[in-house]
């Protein structure tokens, strides 16, 4: 056995024992991924119960230790899900969703071999901090060919120019700590106008990154990236919140709050292909739907 082999064989193990793997199947096939492969998938499987663990202790700070309700569910020709959600008077409501991925449909789903899927989503009570929407998916093909997606921003809503500063410069660091480029990984929605194909897009504040494309290969670098980005954001997203939870707010500020609501739930209904074809209804809008939206 090789070292690497041994390796991924320990991080696999490291990831059953916490409870994130599913019994072996499609979408699930650890034993036909590469060595390299399983290394990152082993990491991915560790990645996901030590996010979501990290997460509800940022909500549990701000609203007490009320538990998540749980929703769960096989989807025949699609996937596995689970879904988690808490509501609260900081947090209105954070959701976890995780995703296995049962079929391949390109170029978005290629995760024939194995597949995870994780999304935080946070709503705020108060309008001077934006949604937090992050993902993060790992997918080997079919094929055997492996990569790795993301996207994470905060929403815009009334938040303060210096917040915004602030997450910049942390992600800015992610991007120096591993010489990688930051503006290659700018939404290319940043400073769309809402109209033409753009009409539906959330407006987000582009200080968070996407990743999605054949270059973010499944492989140990890349991975370290990406998760080193999730957990940054996540972070510094929870630490403006605490900032601003009790700062007054003008009326003005709950008219931004209301519009980013309500293009978030136009965004999920007519423009996200995946929660338009993939994602049934009752997942993406228990963990991500707002609380509330105005129209």
């Amino acid at each position: 056995m090789t070292g690497l082999v041994r390796v991924a064989l320990v991080v696999l193990l490291q990831g059953w024992a916490a409870g994130a793997a599913l019994a072996a199947g499609p979408g699930d096939s650890i034993d036909a991924l590469a060595p390299a492969q399983a290394v990152v998938a082993g990491r991915m499987l560790a990645f996901m119960n030590e996010t979501e663990q990290r997460f509800w202790q940022h909500v549990g700070r701000f609203d007490g230790r009320g538990s998540a309700t749980p929703w769960s569910a096989d989807v025949p020709d699609n996937g596995h899900y689970e879904v988690r959600v808490r509501r609260g008077d900081v947090v209105e409501k954070a959701g976890v969703m995780t995703i296995m991925t049962t079929v391949e449909k390109p170029p978005f789903i290629v995760g024939g071999r194995w597949n995870r899927f994780i999304e935080l989503a946070v709503h705020p009570r108060t309008p001077l901090v934006g949604m937090l929407h992050a993902t993060l998916v790992v997918q080997v093909s079919a094929q055997g060919v492996g990569n790795i997606g993301a996207t994470m921003d905060m929403l815009k809503s009334a938040q303060p120019a210096e917040d915004l500063a602030f997450m910049e410069q942390r992600v800015a660091a992610v991007f120096a700590r591993h010489g990688a480029d930051r503006g290659k990984y700018r939404s290319r929605g940043c400073d769309q106008p809402n109209e033409g194909p753009w009409k539906w897009h959330r407006v987000g504040t582009c200080t968070g990154v996407s990743m999605y494309g054949p270059q973010l290969v499944a492989d140990e670098q890349t991975f370290a990236l990406v998760a080193d980005l999730y957990g940054t954001v996540m972070d510094s997203y929870f630490e403006i919140l605490q900032k601003r939870r009790r700062q007054r707010y003008s009326p003005a500020a709950l008219e931004a709050q209301d519009f980013m609501r309500r293009r978030w739930l136009e965004d999920q209904l007519f423009w996200d292909i995946l929660a338009r074809r993939f994602v049934p209804y009752e997942a993406w809008a228990a963990v991500n739907a707002p609380p509330t939206v105005r129209f």
